[in-house]
């Protein structure tokens, strides 16, 4: 592994996590207006995150670093339907789990500010959300398995990357809440496993593409549920009926 690899990697983390802290201190102030995914800006800082990790995944000390990062697939499409069928399974299970734990310790330990940037106004908007999406989940993906957990793998155990990984981007989530990290961290170990058994990058960005698609289909009625359930007053667990719908 390089120094340079190694020392931009770690400062890419730092820089997103310092990202994180500013966006979770601005939603309290303020009521973001339009679409994030939208947002040019957004996309432009996104474009050049992308850029960067391509060329710090370049600097790694090897003859085929792509062999590392898992990119590129050998078979695109099995990868992408394996993926998608991940990503459904495991978008299910979060939407219970986070269903029961918001009816169990109250609305404090969940913030729906950041769906609500996120949420389509339009059919059209719902076509323009597309690629936008697919390019903050690549960039993630490649930050946080690519180049955490292949890239490390050259002198740490990439489990133990995966754990490591897994926590840190569960942090840089806190703008959802206690919730919101803790969850997003599950999540991180299975987008990690996955990535390990599979060596895929390709197949790691369905899973996480899927999981998030899917949440910002369910938004309008996971939040309205949500909204519904801050004017009511808690009701025990064997009250609750599970059935209702999530907000993750």
């Amino acid at each position: 592994m390089s120094i340079i690899f190694l020392i931009g990697t770690l400062a890419m983390i730092l820089f997103l996590y310092w990202s994180a802290y500013q966006s979770e201190k601005l939603m309290k102030t303020i009521e973001i207006q339009g679409n994030l995914l939208l947002s040019i800006p957004e996309f432009v800082f996104k474009l050049v995150l992308l850029g960067l990790c391509m060329g710090l995944v370049s600097s790694l000390t090897t003859l085929n670093p792509e062999k590392y990062v898992g990119w590129p697939s050998d078979n695109p499409s099995f990868d992408v339907v394996i993926g998608a069928s991940v990503g459904l399974v495991v978008q299910f299970a979060v939407n219970l789990t986070s269903n029961v734990a918001i009816r169990v310790f109250g609305k404090s330990i969940y913030s729906p500010q950041v769906m609500k940037s996120v949420v389509p106004k339009s059919q059209r908007e719902w076509f323009l959300i597309l690629l936008p999406l697919l390019l903050a989940v690549a960039a993630e993906e490649l930050i946080f398995r690519g180049m955490l957990i292949g890239g490390f793998s050259l002198v740490v155990n990439p489990w133990v990357m995966a754990v490591a990984s897994s926590i840190i981007f569960g942090i840089m989530h806190s703008p959802q809440g206690l919730l919101g990290i803790i969850m997003t961290a599950l999540v991180g170990f299975i987008f990690a496993a996955t990535f390990i058994i599979s060596n895929s990058l390709v197949m790691v960005i369905s899973v996480h593409y899927i999981i998030n698609f899917m949440q910002i289909l369910r938004a309008k009625e996971d939040l309205a549920w949500y909204e519904r359930f801050q004017k009511k007053p808690r009701k025990p667990l064997s009250e609750a009926s599970v059935g209702d719908d999530k907000v993750d």
